[in-house]
């Protein structure tokens, strides 16, 4: 073939399942940071933030804004979500009307502000922040009132991801964040284990390491810690009683890592393979939870765009070598 080949307007489409009736039958994929309260899950899915009942079904959208909206956190009594959003292009905490309506921003700081749990009270989002970080950038805990004001600093030098017990009365969470959080497997010296800080006497107590391994996901179930550990070269759940120092394997996943988990009303809601799962810690048994997310997803209708070269990577070629695909983002 003697033509030159002209990389010039390039058709893009993103083949979400044989069809749309397939697709929905099967239930949607990547559903990410899921957050669970007795009645609902709270999930991020195209950057907007989902609702649906703990039996799966329809989701139903709880925002929509342009920029992204992660981090989702139900109050305790069940009404409220906490989450991060930039609907003023940075990156803030706000709080949104399960049900739905306006979201209202609680912080305002330029540095990111990431919604990590609610205060035992229902009163006070807590939240990760940089803003006295300096020098080391490590990010520490602050609490804000859902009525607005200044953020108060929690008793902790520094933390990244963590969780608040049920009684209010322990934060456990992972001191210091990743350069490369998806290192697969990764023991080196950011490999930490869960810390738990008593918020009266100020004590520290850890998870235990196994092999060097990482713990991550804090989340908390009648008095008892779940996590993600890598110990058997997996990302599984795993539970640390904090009375009895007892710490065990509750998954055995061996195909592909947990991402995320959130615990409620004796259920675990976890990511994994692409979809939501509910784990019944009476029955030790797991479900794949079968949840549509249907909308006016733009991002997903075909479309053409104006790409560069160095724009595309991962060629590949059809059968007949007439036709090349390549990826982009």
């Amino acid at each position: 073939m003697n033509k030159p080949f002209i990389i010039g307007k390039i058709f893009l489409c993103f083949l979400l399942g044989l069809s749309a009736e397939n697709n929905y039958a099967q239930g949607t994929m990547l559903l990410r940071q899921p957050n669970a309260s007795k009645d609902h899950i709270v999930f991020v899915h195209a950057d907007d933030l989902w609702v649906v009942d703990h039996k799966g079904g329809d989701a139903r959208r709880l925002t929509s804004a342009i920029g992204a909206e992660t981090s989702p956190k139900i109050s305790p009594n069940g009404k409220w979500v906490a989450f991060s959003g930039q609907y003023d292009g940075n990156t803030d905490v706000y709080i949104v009307p399960i049900e739905g309506g306006d979201p209202k921003r609680l912080t305002w700081h330029p540095g990111p502000d990431i919604s990590q749990g609610w205060m035992h009270d229902g009163n006070s989002v807590y939240f990760t922040s940089s803003r006295e970080g300096y020098p080391t950038v490590n990010t520490k805990f602050f609490k804000v009132s859902v009525n607005g004001g200044t953020p108060e600093a929690l008793p902790l030098p520094f933390g990244f991801v963590g969780s608040i017990s049920n009684d209010g009365a322990t934060m456990a969470f992972q001191p210091y964040s990743f350069w490369d959080p998806e290192w697969r497997n990764y023991r080196g010296g950011q490999a930490q284990p869960i810390w738990l800080f008593n918020l009266k006497t100020f004590e520290t107590t850890k998870t235990v390491q196994g092999n060097k391994e990482r713990h991550t996901a804090p989340t908390w179930n009648n008095g008892i810690l779940y996590f993600l550990s890598e110990q058997d070269f997996i990302n599984n759940i795993w539970s640390y009683d904090p009375k009895t120092k007892i710490q065990k394997q509750i998954t055995f996943f061996k195909d592909f890592d947990i991402k995320n988990v959130s615990a409620s009303n004796n259920k675990l809601i976890f990511e994994q393979a692409g979809y939501l799962h509910s784990y019944d810690i009476a029955t030790q048994k797991t479900t794949q939870l079968n949840i549509a997310v249907k909308a006016d997803l733009n991002w997903g209708r075909p479309r053409w765009n104006n790409l560069t070269a160095a724009n595309l990577s991962n060629p590949q070629l059809s059968p007949s070598g007439k036709r090349a695909v390549f990826e982009s983002r």
